[in-house]
């Protein structure tokens, strides 16, 4: 077969010459000339030392003078181009690392630079003249733009095109075609290299941009998987839409354009999409596409030339545009290299490594020189994609060339910098700052991720430019704001370093409203963090405050974000600190109210809150300990059953109501001791206390009180570890003499000896039951003030029209006991799936059992695991552990609680097909969490539920598969962090498109994402998707307006008791301005 193939070749190949050196004849079909030239190449390296058999002769060209022949001539002036568009775009040199140029090995005639056009009718051959989308989504209207938009750009393709192409072919089918290794393996992969070469070579030295840019459209797709393989990316090129997105910021998409992306990623089925537009064996678009594409950029030229000369026939119109139409095809995509790959962590004698490092210099010479803005816009608009597929940078060569690419990106963008200014021409409208400046910020927030390539100095370099980005437009700031939440989980040492700085520039950009929600989530991340905060003064924190206080008058979701904003920063000042700042803070919030009557109950909520926490670290609700069990339970009921009423109990009681504060004192039956219950809106505190003038003995007492000491001593221990001996009255002899010595074991024990006390699992961690007592896990001071603030009745002023003796004591407890059952903090519900490898049905899904090892540390990093069993104080989300498991992962502080719906630890029942018992709660949820290992883009509508709102989308930033993790060179691995949303909803996130996170800040940037997504999502809800006014209200909303109602119903009864007696009250609240207040909302004047 080669003895009758060759010949034909040589025919072809001496064509292709005859077309280069400009000699009449039918180019018709040039475009098959030129690929059959390549496929030539392919076979002839496969067979293997063909060149030294064979005697080379202008008839018989040897595989290196073919493959010289097409990198000349992809080096060449495009023929009819103009000098303004295809002259050298690059100022000073490229560094190259081998010959001069890769083809110098063969010369060509000075015939090759004559100007002459080879003419082909993309209609009469579309499978070489059109060429694909790299869109994920082929349902957008493509034909919307022109594709090549230059009036003075031919409509076929010129022959350094075809040239370029073939040597793409070449490569793609000696580098991804699947097949068995070749007997001459070192002189195909010679040849691979050699290609690449001439790639990286052709990207900075070709004379023609088209050249470059379309050299630029392969090498921009490469990517590489978990395994360091590479293949050509063509349905997961850009999944999330960035491309598009940076696109339209510099009017090379249309707005339209990225929300039908948007939209497409969250809705439509891969089945469905396929169907929308056809494609033949290569992945080219369908013939009819390429007729209208082509007839459309005709009718612009005869419109272009309409619009006279001058200053407009200098404007160049963009040789590029989202979406995109390749200058070649590639017949092989999504198929990982069987010989190639990027990096081999076990040295070089491993698996042969593709130079990518080359393409990085390449890369640098162009963001360091270019002239050419279509390349400069093509290089920003594509980088950070590609930069997010770490796997294709991991080589020590590529590492010094990122840190040299972040250097020159930094200084440059920074006051001052010469980035991008070798531009020669600009499009109209376009600004040096907006533009280039606003894209080089997206590359810099990909960089992050890449930090161990970083010192240190370069890391506090890479936050300074975050920061000054804050001085930029609203695509800007965002961008900034997003890598800046990111940095504070992966490059604290940098954050805290300029903190004070960012915290100013955001206090003075707080005025726009379209960057509220991404301040006011920056600061609830660094809120998170103590670390970062650690070297805050009084200024910073007044700063901190005053950008949350600022943020009244706008949407619910803000202002429920600014109160909560103003909660997790007050917990972060130390307790002696926090009186400082009440004057202040009550300050902004009676102004935000200013022109009401009263403060709103956001407000009044806020003021009650501050109460509790200024003087104390104390818990919002208290645990049972074991001295209150002694103290209060010290006997049975007169039925024997170990359950004492509350008669049997306390000797007497009463109710008052203080303002906006129900307290209950109770002297016990047990001499000498008090309780003391104090409800309000933001929490419930207890006092259990011992009168001392009370003797040990009372009259005619035989049994003194002997336990209460020993109860003090135990009163934090676990009350099922260690109990009153007389507490069960019903159990055997043997069984209360076990609890004694189990009282006198623990009361032996040394308090000073830590081998005695509970320790934690070192893997799996305490296992909660119970209660969730957070004071374990934190220090707790207590000011003696705050307990004179609890039973007092501020916000109002001390008179007989703000203190109200209750004494139906049955009222009171049915009223306490309802009120008790509302939640003192906030409480949220979220939903964790694990998506296996190819799964993409709920069902599937749904019916998971476990995950990679991955996932599972991802786990334990995200809350803490409960025992749901007879939880009392953690909030289970609805669980019941007979059908839902016994476990559960949940996460609380002083403010709210998150209990996750985990879906592996969730049985899968046998009759239950569908997964109907793990739905009824993961379906119900406004947030899941999807740890997507499917290596396919997870839809939002996977799971059919009315509750759609957001998925916070987990998966490895490179295909491949699982068990890539599962050992410990993976330890350090990043993820893509990626959010979806309804349709309807702002972008309120800090990761923008996406955001590479590290596997040990992934559950701490989660946690949080969570925790504002569901904030945001439960607003959405309730207003309908935002297209309703009603009004939103929290836990301790409705405590308050539950003590109001309570109140105002005592105190009407009270009225009709005080007529019927014949008195009238007279005396009448006084009702001050908003800002008159301040003197008594300040307690700490009082207190």
């Amino acid at each position: 077969m080669p003895d009758y193939r060759r010949p034909l070749a040589n025919l072809v190949f001496e064509f292709c010459r005859r077309v280069v050196a400009g000699e009449p004849g039918d180019t018709d079909y040039c475009d098959i000339v030129w690929k059959i030239l390549a496929d030539e190449v392919v076979l002839r390296i496969f067979e293997g030392g063909s060149d030294q058999e064979e005697v080379e002769s202008d008839y018989n060209p040897s595989v290196e003078t073919i493959v010289a022949f097409l990198a000349e001539c992809a080096e060449a002036v495009e023929p009819g181009a103009n000098d303004d568009d295809d002259e050298a775009e690059l100022v000073g040199t490229f560094e190259s690392h081998g010959p001069s140029s890769p083809h110098t090995a063969l010369h060509i005639s000075s015939s090759f630079s004559s100007p002459l056009i080879s003419r082909v009718q993309s209609d009469v051959h579309p499978d070489t003249g059109s060429s694909r989308s790299q869109s994920l989504h082929p349902s957008e209207d493509f034909s919307e733009h022109p594709i090549l938009g230059s009036s003075r750009m031919p409509p076929s393709r010129s022959y350094p095109i075809q040239a370029l192409s073939a040597l793409i072919s070449i490569f793609s089918q000696l580098c991804f075609t699947p097949h068995t290794p070749p007997s001459n393996f070192d002189y195909v992969l010679a040849y691979i290299l050699r290609v690449f070469e001439n790639f990286t070579f052709l990207l900075v030295k070709a004379k023609s941009v088209r050249v470059r840019l379309a050299t630029l459209q392969f090498l921009m797709r490469l990517r590489a998987d978990r395994d360091h393989r590479l293949y050509f990316s063509d349905t997961g090129y850009d999944p999330e839409g960035q491309v598009a997105s940076l696109s339209a910021l510099i009017n090379l998409a249309s707005p339209s354009d990225v929300l039908r992306k948007a939209r497409a990623r969250a809705r439509i089925p891969p089945s469905e999409r396929d169907m929308v537009t056809s494609r033949d064996r290569g992945g080219r678009l369908s013939q009819s596409f390429s007729r209208n594409a082509t007839s459309r950029s005709r009718s612009r030229v005869s419109r272009s030339a309409l619009a006279g000369s001058g200053p407009r026939a200098r404007t160049r119109v963009a040789m590029w545009r989202v979406p995109e139409q390749l200058l070649f095809s590639v017949d092989t995509v999504d198929t990982t290299s069987e010989i190639l790959g990027t990096y081999d962590p076990s040295g070089p004698d491993g698996v042969v490594v593709l130079p990518i490092s080359e393409y990085l210099f390449a890369l640098l010479t162009i963001l360091e020189s270019e002239k050419s803005w279509d390349i400069m816009s093509y290089v920003l608009c594509h980088l950070p994609v590609q930069l997010a597929n770490k796997h294709l940078f991991c080589g020590p060569k590529s590492r010094i060339v990122i840190s040299k690419i972040l250097n020159m990106l930094c200084l440059g963008v920074l006051e001052g910098g010469s980035f991008a200014r070798s531009i020669e021409r600009w499009p109209s409208s376009i600004k040096l700052r907006d533009a280039m400046h606003g894209l080089v910020y997206h590359t810099l927030s990909v960089l992050v991720s890449y930090k161990r390539y970083f010192d240190t100095k370069q890391r506090h370099l890479l936050v300074e430019v975050f920061l000054g980005g804050l001085s930029g437009q609203s695509a800007t700031i965002m961008c900034c704001l997003n890598a800046l939440s990111i940095s504070a989980f992966e490059l604290q040492p940098s954050i805290i370093r300029y903190l004070s700085d960012i915290l100013e520039k955001l206090f003075k950009i707080m005025s726009n409203p379209d960057m509220t929600v991404h301040i006011l989530s920056f600061l609830s991340i660094v809120g998170s963090h103590p670390p970062l905060y650690s070297n805050f003064v009084e200024k910073d924190y007044k700063i901190v405050f005053g950008v949350a206080l600022h943020s009244w008058a706008l949407s619910q979701h803000v202002r429920i974000m600014s109160y909560h904003l103003v909660y997790v920063w007050f917990l972060a000042v130390k307790l002696p600190d926090r009186p400082k700042y009440l004057g202040y803070i009550t300050k902004q919030l009676l102004l935000a109210n200013e022109g009401n009557e009263q403060v709103d109950d956001l407000t009044e909520v806020c003021f009650d809150w501050l109460a509790r926490y200024t003087y104390a670290s104390a818990d919002p609700r208290p645990a049972n300990s074991l001295l209150q069990d002694i103290v209060i339970n010290h006997g049975s009921d007169s039925e024997g059953n170990g359950a004492p009423s509350l008669a049997d109990t306390v000797a007497s009681e009463k109710t008052w109501l203080l303002g906006n504060s129900v307290v209950t004192i109770r002297t016990l039956r047990k001499l000498g001791w008090i309780e003391i219950l104090s409800r309000r809106p933001s929490g419930y505190t207890k006092f259990l206390g011992r009168l001392e003038n009370v003797p040990l003995v009372g009259p005619g007492d035989v049994d003194p009180d002997m336990l209460t000491i020993p109860a003090v001593f135990l009163m934090d221990r676990e009350s099922s570890q260690a109990c009153r001996p007389d507490a069960h009255a019903d159990g055997t002899e043997e069984d209360r003499e076990e609890q004694r010595r189990l009282v006198h074991d623990l009361l032996e024990q040394s308090e000073n000896n830590p081998e005695d006390l509970n320790r934690p699992d070192p893997i799996s961690g305490y296992v909660w039951s119970r209660t969730a007592p957070s004071q374990r896990r934190k220090d707790v001071a207590i000011d003696p003030s705050f307990f004179a603030l609890q039973l007092s009745s501020y916000p109002n002023r001390l008179g007989p029209s703000n203190v109200r003796i209750l004494v139906d004591s049955a009222v009171v407890l049915k009223f306490t006991t309802n009120l008790d059952r509302m939640p003192v903090i906030d409480t949220h519900k979220v939903g964790i799936m694990y998506v296996a490898p190819g799964q993409t049905t709920e069902g599937e899904i749904l019916r998971n059992t476990h995950g990679s090892p991955a996932y599972t540390n991802f786990l334990e990093g995200i809350g803490r695991l409960i025992n749901l069993r007879g939880q009392i104080d953690v909030y289970a989300g609805g669980l019941d552990p007979d059908e839902d498991g016994e476990y559960a992962y949940a996460w609380w502080d002083d403010i709210g609680q998150i209990l996750y719906h985990t879906a592996t630890m969730m049985p899968s029942h046998s009759h239950d097909d569908r997964s109907t018992f793990k739905k009824r709660h993961i379906g119900n949820d406004f947030v899941r969490i999807v740890w997507n290992d499917s290596g396919i883009p997870y839809r939002f509508d996977t799971l059919a539920t009315q509750f759609q709102f957001v998925n916070i989308v987990i998966e490895p930033h490179s295909v491949g598969h699982i068990s890539a993790y599962s050992s410990s060179f993976h330890e350090t691995e990043y993820f893509k962090v990626t959010v979806q949303r309804a349709e309807g909803m702002i972008e309120f996130a800090p990761v923008g498109h996406y955001k590479l996170v590290s596997a040990e800040n992934l559950p701490l940037l989660v946690r949080q994402l969570s925790l504002l997504a569901d904030w945001f999502a439960y607003v959405f809800s309730r207003t309908d998707g935002d297209t309703q006014r009603v009004e939103v209200r929290t836990n301790w909303q409705e405590r308050l307006s539950a003590i109001r109602r309570f109140k105002d119903q005592q105190m009407k009864a009270n009225a009709i008791d005080q007529r019927e007696n014949g008195h009238e009250s007279v005396d009448k609240e006084s009702k001050d301005s908003i800002l008159a207040q301040q003197a008594f909302r300040d307690f700490t004047s009082s207190f």
